[in-house]
């Protein structure tokens, strides 16, 4: 038998190393699931899925949930409270209402005021031929409250700056105000009644005879209307001139032409 040769070695070992390789991928073969052309037009007609877009909806999502904002849950009612009249120092209203919140806040008495109510509306004024806004006290003085009115709220209240009292009763035994005068005073607030009154009763230009005082009997123009003080301002001619008199809306009547 003839001995092999070197180079005839080599061959050999690399002809059994194919032929095994092969038979590994023979196996494999067989062991691989087939796939139907069912699934593989199932794989092709598959949605892409952008990964970009799935994280934009996810941040609307989020975004969503920032926008919704918490309910603020509505403070509850004291029902032993009652309507007051507290008067103070007129113009300064809306001092001692924020005065007032402040006090209970402290103390810790927010529990026994329901609302404070200043009754009041915004009333359309012409001067100079320009319109501007003015807001009109109903009751110049006069804060209303909604409470239970304890020894340490009448101590508080009485403690606040520009605050003079209560208004009927006494002092110390304020009387409550009747609820139907209150739902009276919003209706009028709600229907804009002052404004009406105003529009009503005298308008700029308008020409009235005075009725009272140095210039009875005089006859002139209103110029300007004071609803606060319920007065106007009157243009009357004197020596030829017109001269400007302040009198009050009951001294004055209305010029039938």
């Amino acid at each position: 038998m003839e001995e092999q040769t070197g180079t005839e070695k080599v061959l050999e070992e690399q002809k059994e190393t194919t032929q095994v390789e092969e038979s590994t991928l023979e196996e494999q073969e067989e062991t691989t699931p087939e796939v139907t052309g069912a699934e593989t037009d199932a794989q092709n007609n598959a949605p892409d899925v952008d990964a970009d877009a799935a994280e934009v909806n996810t941040d609307e999502g989020q975004d969503s949930d920032e926008d919704i904002e918490p309910q603020v849950p509505e403070k509850p009612k004291n029902p032993n409270a009652k309507w007051y009249i507290l008067q103070a120092f007129s113009g300064y209203e809306g001092r001692v209402e924020q005065t007032i919140q402040e006090k209970l806040k402290i103390e810790g008495l927010e529990d026994l005021v329901n609302e404070i109510f200043i009754p009041s509306e915004d009333v359309i004024r012409t001067k100079d031929g320009k319109k501007r806004k003015v807001n009109q006290k109903y009751f110049p003085g006069y804060v209303l409250i909604h409470m239970e009115l304890t020894p340490v709220l009448w101590h508080l209240l009485m403690n606040v700056n520009r605050v003079s009292g209560f208004i009927g009763g006494t002092q110390k035994n304020p009387l409550p105000l009747d609820e139907s005068e209150l739902e009276t005073i919003r209706s009028q607030v709600n229907e804009r009644f002052q404004q009406k009154a105003s529009e009503d009763e005298f308008s700029l230009g308008q020409k009235v005879t005075i009725t009272e005082g140095s210039f009875g009997n005089f006859s002139g123009i209103i110029d300007e209307i004071n609803l606060e003080r319920r007065k106007l301002k009157v243009l009357v001619s004197i020596f030829g001139r017109p001269t400007p008199v302040e009198v009050e809306f009951e001294k004055v009547k209305h010029v039938v032409e």
